[in-house]
């Protein structure tokens, strides 16, 4: 069947080169013409897959030569028909114009990203610490999952809680290679919800808990779960140099994006209106003001 079917294809391919008056290259036949659109044998190749069966391919081919034949002739059929079709083709050309300029614009950005130097990060928290909240709090601490049936486990406590360093080294040398996980987070600030969000338990008001444990254990299913807190900042307190940085980087590197982007238009602007393609006539596109002589024509 498929050898037939493949059969078929290339004898309808020959018949169309001779008939077109082609002499090799079968790439180039036209298969169909409607106005000025024509679909080619290339085009439709080009969409089918590699290392489907003969089969397949037919069918495939078959189609997509359907979808063009439905999407040309019911695109006339319907214009020709829809009373707004003037809009229509408006809300293309925008949107045409808006994916270039977008798509411009991100490149143009990806290459030219600014480094935003640690100074002008450190002052800017100096000058909005006091704005700079904490929605959630924040804490410090070491977290560790287990299988509940693990040898040892009522030793963990001892060690979590210990404020030595060499009982924390006791506890990664014992129970690094067995633990589910294992997060140490004592030399650095992460929000409440994100440390509760890896154990499956109600803690209620974060700040009341907080307030009131520094040390919380708990078995579920298969796992056990323990989590020291060593240190905390509750919600409402200004927000640390360390945790606030990397948001206050990501502000400055959108601001000076968009200074960038404000920049290149204007530049564009003024370039349009010296090859006189642009033609301010009674409105400044860069100051946003009206020219006198629409001020004169008013008066009159």
């Amino acid at each position: 069947m498929k050898q037939n079917i493949r059969i078929t294809l290339n004898i309808l391919v020959l018949v169309c080169l001779f008939s077109c008056g082609k002499k090799a290259d079968r790439n180039d036949i036209v298969l169909l013409r409607y106005d000025d659109k024509e679909l080619t044998y290339e085009e439709v190749i080009s969409k089918i897959p590699d290392g489907i069966s003969s089969f397949d391919s037919a069918s495939l081919f078959n189609n997509i030569v359907d979808g063009w034949i439905k999407d040309v002739l019911l695109s006339d059929f319907a214009e020709e028909r829809l009373y707004d079709i003037q809009s229509i083709h408006r809300k293309v050309r925008d949107y045409r114009n808006s994916l270039i300029v977008s798509e411009y614009l991100n490149r143009m950005k990806e290459t030219q990203t600014p480094q935003i130097d640690g100074l002008r990060v450190k002052e800017y928290y100096d000058n909005h610490r006091k704005e700079l909240k904490l929605e959630v709090p924040l804490v410090k601490g070491v977290f560790l999952k287990i299988d509940s049936d693990s040898r040892g486990k009522e030793n963990i406590k001892n060690l979590l809680s210990s404020e030595d360093p060499e009982e924390i080294d006791k506890l990664e040398r014992e129970w690094l290679d067995r633990a589910l996980e294992y997060n140490y987070f004592r030399d650095k600030w992460i929000d409440w919800e994100t440390v509760a969000g890896w154990i499956p338990h109600r803690f209620g008001n974060p700040d009341d808990f907080l307030e009131k444990n520094n040390y919380f254990e708990t078995d579920y299913g298969e796992n056990s779960y323990y989590l020291q807190i060593t240190d905390y900042l509750q919600s409402g307190s200004e927000q640390p140099f360390e945790f606030a940085s990397s948001w206050i980087t990501e502000l400055l590197t959108q601001n000076d994006l968009a200074v960038f982007e404000k920049s290149l238009v204007e530049s564009i602007v003024n370039k349009s209106i010296e090859d006189k393609k642009l033609e301010p006539v009674c409105f400044n596109p860069l100051t946003h003001e009206f020219k006198e002589i629409y001020d004169k024509d008013e008066k009159e």
